[in-house]
């Protein structure tokens, strides 16, 4: 089987991110999965978004990690892209985002973007099986501690477990290194590392160790093909997983 395509945010460049519309049209496509990302409200409803902030999509100058879903749900997305093309958006629930999902045979990516819990990662896990998804979900995270409690306090399938590299503003120029290369194969976790920070030789070292290689964000079919045919990763992550077929 060739590279995977994951739609990121949804079908984002042809609607706005992380959205019910951007979910629903991704699904519709022949991709192999679909990445949206969590956080939690003060009143503990896993919501879809990529910033903690509300004013970038929404234009309100709310976080949602401190207001209640109910302060947040009605507010309509105003950005994005062809934003004025569909029916109004609304800030969406992780269940929601399950329930589209369920529906398909799409490959859920969750990328977890705060610091959680080991009672949240249960909740979030309960909820996949509330859907029938539980073994369909990809958990990527930035959070050394979110990847190492599902591994081994969770025992979450090693396979469906990815450490996000380049996300961090402190590492976003911050090529892929030896020693967490090493971490990587210790823990027998794959890599989401950024397109631009990773090179042949530490793909082949993931690959040796039978461990997955998803990159993130290709834009255009220059780094597409680089990243395909150059350094051979197994994912690819992408804004339109339409484009250069």
């Amino acid at each position: 089987m060739g590279v995977k395509r994951i739609a990121h945010r949804g079908l984002s460049e042809l609607a706005p991110e992380n959205t019910d519309v951007s979910f629903r049209l991704a699904a519709e496509t022949d991709c192999y999965g679909i990445e949206c990302d969590v956080w939690k409200t003060l009143d503990g409803v896993y919501v879809v978004s990529h910033d903690n902030s509300m004013k970038r999509m929404f234009g309100v100058r709310y976080n949602i990690t401190d207001c209640e879903y109910d302060e947040l749900k009605n507010y309509p997305v105003i950005s994005g892209n062809q934003v004025e093309d569909y029916p109004v958006q609304y800030l969406i629930s992780l269940r929601r985002f399950l329930s589209i999902l369920s529906k398909s045979e799409k490959m859920a990516f969750v990328e977890l973007k705060q610091e959680f819990s080991l009672t949240e990662l249960e909740e979030i896990l309960q909820l996949t099986k509330e859907y029938g998804m539980d073994e369909r979900v990809f958990f990527i995270s930035a959070s050394a501690k979110n990847v190492l409690k599902l591994r081994y306090e969770l025992r979450y399938p090693k396979e469906k477990i990815q450490y996000i590299h380049g996300a961090c503003p402190r590492l976003n120029m911050v090529p892929v290194n030896e020693k967490l290369i090493q971490l990587l194969i210790k823990h027998k976790i794959g890599i989401d590392a950024k397109c631009s920070l990773i090179d042949e030789k530490y793909v082949d070292r993931m690959h040796d160790e039978g461990l997955i290689v998803n990159v993130w964000t290709v834009k255009n079919k220059r780094t597409y093909d680089y990243v395909t045919d150059a350094l051979g990763v197994d994912m690819v992550t992408m804004n339109d997983v339409t484009a250069y077929i």
